[in-house]
């Protein structure tokens, strides 16, 4: 069984991989399988987590970053789960063939969960196993290979599905519980993604328990009550401290980071045209390169294979299991509606239709630290997998033409799965960084060099503190903080820096090193460091508009400043044309207000005043025919 159900599938699902990705396994021990930016961030979460939990403290607060304050890691994609798994693989395999097997092993157990999944809801072997390929080998997955670590970790997602869906069919304590540590380690993978696996387990229960079952409430919850008391104890024990300490920090300390909503929503047409991470995407860059935000979010099509079995599964759906089937009809409707944002967007282009995400967030704030709408499509490859399986398992059975329809489609699902190239990065480092690492002491380095993803790697050669840091969510209060040391900086007045905040290294862009303590004189002063904490707010009216030298212009709101990303939004909030009402700071003022997320586009207004400018071109024209 173990063989079958375990190994086969996970021996299948590695050979495909090897297969879509040739020559990429050849590169296993030289670089790494992912590019310069987040992905080389990613792996200083590896190198994080692992020397946080050796020097036994929380790997969710960090002094080696953002030096002399620190920082924490909550609102942080640390992607924990894979640093304590690189705890045991960094004492057999080097750092790039850690972060390499953690990467194999997430396309590889993803496919083997969601075809365990898939072989328990339908019973049928080989239309699983073509399941979890659609899962594990979606344009999604390989989309967030190129560098989003966190975001390739989907493999616990269908293994909770499963327990979850398990335990409203047979309902005991050891599965409450098997459930509740599954979505725990979802919760280290991904934030969103327990998110995802939480909306999709509440829908399960609520189908089951309000259409399948039938039988008073009062009388399920006593048959599930145990199982359910052993799932919500384990997740309040494990998800509780990671998820309310999330929501406190905020609260107290909001985080800065978020991405904006309108560029990374679902364009409706790319779950069916292929994206720019496609083996062919030449062919579609008419349409791909049109969409906001960036090709790794856009490239989500489902395929037109896939769709196909999606129609034809759910036009025999009472062939194939009625209600059971419709569920995941829901989920793949519910996640496919919501991953389309707040408004309507088709071919590039923003229409008046407001969607359902509007009040989503509403219901949910803390989904306003995200701003990735779109990413709700993994749920729906995942649903989409099972009802694929379904419809597959039908055809099997079905005439000859339709067995021979069935592998014509498998044919054009492979085509259409065809995975553009993994980037690769190589571990090599400059010169610098070998002689920061032969530096003794941990003396601070400000890298003034490098590029963001890179100075978080090299630190994990050097070993040694840094001001700054490249992270995804950071508190606002350590934005106001960096503020005054940029301020130094950008008068290249360096020994403050050292005297006072215990900088130690300077890093020039021309890679020149420069030791501030070479004759032993800096050491830092813990009163200047607390003086920090103490600035003054610049003393501003509320919903003021600011503008440093540069051109951009900022609403000042809640203590911080939100940029304008248009001149017309500047508009729309009561800007004047002239800038009249804009009062002009000083850029170290200006740098010392923490900055908060951009002013969003009103897409709906603009999208409204686009539609209403083309009917009034168009109108004479209908009149006059």
């Amino acid at each position: 069984m173990i063989l079958r159900d375990g190994f086969c599938p996970a021996a299948l699902y590695f050979a495909a991989f090897a297969a879509l990705t040739y020559p990429l396994l050849f590169s296993f021990s030289s670089r790494f399988f992912t590019d310069g930016g987040d992905g080389l961030q990613n792996v200083w979460n590896l190198w994080w987590v692992n020397r946080a939990v050796l020097s036994f403290q929380s790997p969710w607060y960090t002094s080696y970053l953002h030096y002399p304050f620190g920082v924490s890691l909550f609102g942080h994609t640390l992607n924990a789960f894979n640093g304590f798994l690189g705890i045991v693989l960094l004492r057999l395999f080097s750092v790039v063939q850690t972060h390499n097997l953690i990467v194999i092993l997430a396309f590889v157990l993803g496919g083997v969960n969601a075809f365990l999944l898939c072989r328990y809801v339908t019973g049928a072997y080989w239309p699983s196993l073509v399941a979890g390929a659609i899962f594990t080998f979606s344009s999604y997955h390989f989309a967030h290979a190129q560098g989003h670590l966190n975001l390739v970790s989907i493999e616990w997602i269908p293994l909770f599905l499963l327990l979850w869906y398990r335990l409203f069919e047979k309902p005991t304590v050891k599965i409450g519980i098997a459930a509740g540590i599954t979505l725990f380690l979802v919760l280290l993978c991904d934030y969103y993604y327990l998110l995802y696996s939480a909306m999709a387990g509440a829908l399960i229960a609520a189908w089951i328990i309000i259409v399948t079952n039938g039988r008073p409430l009062r009388t399920q919850m006593a048959y599930y009550g145990r199982a359910l008391v052993a799932f919500t104890s384990t997740c309040i024990v494990t998800c509780g401290p990671l998820v309310l300490g999330l929501i406190f920090l905020n609260a107290r300390d909001p985080f800065i980071g978020a991405h904006t909503e309108s560029e990374f929503s679902l364009d409706l047409p790319a779950l069916v045209i292929p994206g720019g991470r496609w083996r062919f995407a030449d062919l579609t860059k008419a349409y791909w390169s049109r969409l906001p935000g960036n090709v790794n979010e856009s490239s989500v099509d489902l395929g037109v294979s896939v769709v196909i079995l999606l129609v034809y599964a759910w036009f025999n759906r009472s062939r194939l299991g009625g209600n059971k089937l419709t569920l995941w009809y829901l989920i793949a409707a519910t996640f496919g509606v919501l991953s389309l944002g707040p408004t309507l967007h088709v071919w590039g282009q923003a229409w008046p239709v407001p969607l359902p995400y509007r009040l989503f967030r509403l219901l949910i704030p803390p989904l306003r630290l995200a701003g990735v709408p779109v990413r709700m499509v993994v749920m729906v490859f995942l649903s989409g997998g099972v009802i694929a399986a379904h419809a597959l398992k039908l055809l099997q059975n079905e005439t000859r033409s339709r067995r021979v329809a069935a592998g014509l489609i498998l044919l054009l699902m492979v085509t259409e799965y065809l995975p553009y190239a993994i980037p690769q990065t190589p571990p090599d480092v400059p010169n610098y960084v070998i002689e920061l690492k032969s530096k003794p002491g941990r003396g601070a380095v400000l890298d003034l060099a490098s590029q963001l993803g890179s100075a978080l790697y090299y630190e994990t050669v050097y070993d040694k503190p840094v001001a700054f840091g490249y992270l995804s969510r950071v508190p606002s209060s350590v934005i106001r903080k960096d503020a005054v040391l940029k301020a130094f900086i950008e008068d290249q007045n360096y020994e403050p820096l050292c005297h006072d905040y215990g900088i130690q290294y300077v890093v020039r862009p021309s890679g020149e090193l420069v030791d501030l303590d070479v004759h032993g004189g800096c050491t830092s002063r813990p009163d200047a460091i607390a003086a920090l904490d103490k600035i003054p707010d610049i003393k501003l009216p509320e919903g003021s508009f600011i503008k440093g030298a540069g051109p951009t212009i900022y609403h000042f709101t809640d203590g911080r400043k939100h940029a304008f990303p248009t001149w017309a939004t500047f508009l729309e909030y009561g800007g004047a044309a002239d800038i009249s009402n804009v009062v002009v700071i000083s850029d170290s003022d200006l740098a010392a207000i923490p900055e908060g997320p951009g002013l969003p586009v009103d897409e709906f207004k603009s999208a409204l005043q686009n539609w209403k400018a083309v009917v009034a071109q168009w109108l004479p024209r209908i009149r006059r025919r």
